[in-house]
């Protein structure tokens, strides 16, 4: 164990880590860059005002939202290499030009997890009883 850390982590390593972890390494990134941009560009006003709306429309709209956001991941999922690069530079753009965006969408689906955490903490407890 000892000599793995004085070594430390090798390319390949490092290569199979990131195809793995693809999507999670692109959101982090994503929410990263529009985090640091939104107090440039906008102000957190903007951001925690949009995250604010995008949750309440998560929590009382929750099977339109998920259902839109399967559509979208479908539809990036499914596209070519090349295309997938250009969907991501886009999403690089409209994070560094537009971060309260960002936060809007964060919102829905934060609001449509909640929503989701709700019913499913209701049924255990109404089975519980």
């Amino acid at each position: 164990m000892d000599k793995k850390l004085n070594e430390g982590v090798s390319v390949q390593e490092l290569e199979n880590f990131g195809k793995k972890h693809r999507l999670e390494i692109f959101f982090a990134v994503y929410f990263l860059l529009a985090t640091l941009l939104t107090f440039y560009f906008f102000g957190p006003g903007w951001s925690i005002f949009l995250a604010g709306g995008g949750g309440i429309l998560g929590i009382w709209f929750p099977k339109k939202v998920a259902k839109s956001a399967k559509a979208a991941f479908h539809f990036v999922l499914k596209q070519e290499k090349t295309t997938k690069l250009v969907l991501g530079i886009v999403g690089a753009v409209v994070a560094f030009f537009l971060p309260p965006l960002v936060f809007f969408f964060l919102g829905l689906v934060g609001g449509t997890g909640m929503h989701r955490a709700a019913d499913a903490a209701g049924q255990e407890g109404e089975g519980g009883q």
